[in-house]
């Protein structure tokens, strides 16, 4: 760790575990830093580009520290070969569920981000991701369903290949610059106000509305949605009528791409056999809440 650190000329601080998520492992450096190691399969180059185009917010997000000119770093740790980047802290406290002030407050807090990336240029920053509904481009390990559908469990291979090829892109829903991943981990509150948005590794060019489809999801339960986190989003960014009936939609759209993203981890050895079961059984209750306006 301390080699690592010393690429951007921090040394003797204190370093603690901070989260495992998903795709990064994350540390406290001293009072002042948050370190992270990148496990995705992609690098954030498209992620720091939209943090350093995002201004006049009310909150802040994060802002990587360069060194050496660049944002993410290749360094050793523990012996292996990392890409790391460093940001500094910001204060604040993840919401808690079932509080629905703070809900609607995030909603809100999405709603201005989404503004501000609907002002973007996206000639102006790298190739990003795109959230569309095309399973074949999500991991470079997956460059086909039936992939993911002859790799998961006899038991779930039929219900896994109904829900996927079911899954297709839409040409009738508005597109921009979305966060695509808007979970509670992911958002910074301190006295019912949001201080911070985090983890823009997800975000790419998609439907607006999905936005909103993940965030009332996360806020809620599967079946669930936060009806407070919708009415604060909605206060703020109006969505049309199709749009809102593609909600449910859009929520599996994103489930079943977040699935293929952990089937190819799975292939990388990233995830154990009995993490793809846990997703699947989630794909699952997505799947059925969502048939049920169908």
């Amino acid at each position: 760790m301390d080699s690592l650190l010393k690429r951007w000329g921090l040394q003797a601080y204190d370093v603690r575990p901070l989260t495992e998520g998903t795709n990064n492992t994350g540390y406290y450096v001293g009072d002042e830093f948050v370190l992270r190691i990148h496990r995705n399969a992609i690098a954030p180059t498209y992620e720091h580009a939209v943090l350093r185009a995002l201004s006049g917010l009310s909150f802040a997000v994060p802002a990587p520290v360069p060194a050496d000119g660049e944002t993410a770093l290749r360094g050793e740790l523990n012996g292996q070969t990392v890409l790391a980047s460093l940001s500094r802290r910001i204060p604040g406290e993840h919401p808690v569920r079932g509080d629905t002030a703070s809900a609607e407050a995030c909603g809100r807090a999405l709603a201005e981000l989404d503004h501000a990336l609907a002002r973007l240029d996206p000639a102006e920053l790298p190739p990003p991701f795109v959230w569309d509904g095309d399973l074949t481009t999500v991991h470079p390990r997956v460059p086909s369903i039936d992939r993911v559908i002859d790799g998961v469990s006899a038991e779930d291979r039929d219900d896994v290949a109904r829900i996927l090829t079911g899954i297709g892109p839409r040409s009738d829903l508005p597109r921009q610059i979305i966060h695509g991943d808007f979970a509670m981990t992911n958002v910074l509150m301190a006295g019912g106000r949001v201080t911070a948005i985090l983890d823009f590794e997800s975000a790419g060019l998609g439907f607006r509305a999905m936005d909103l489809a993940v965030g009332r999801f996360f806020f809620g339960e599967v079946g669930h949605p936060s009806a407070a986190f919708q009415r604060g989003f909605l206060d703020a960014f109006p969505l049309t009528d199709a749009e809102l009936s593609a909600l449910r939609e859009l929520e599996l759209m994103r489930e079943a791409t977040s699935f293929v993203h952990w089937y190819g981890r799975y292939v990388d050895g990233q995830i154990t056999a009995e993490n793809l079961a846990d997703r699947v059984e989630r794909l699952r209750r997505v799947d059925d809440w969502a048939s049920e306006r169908r």
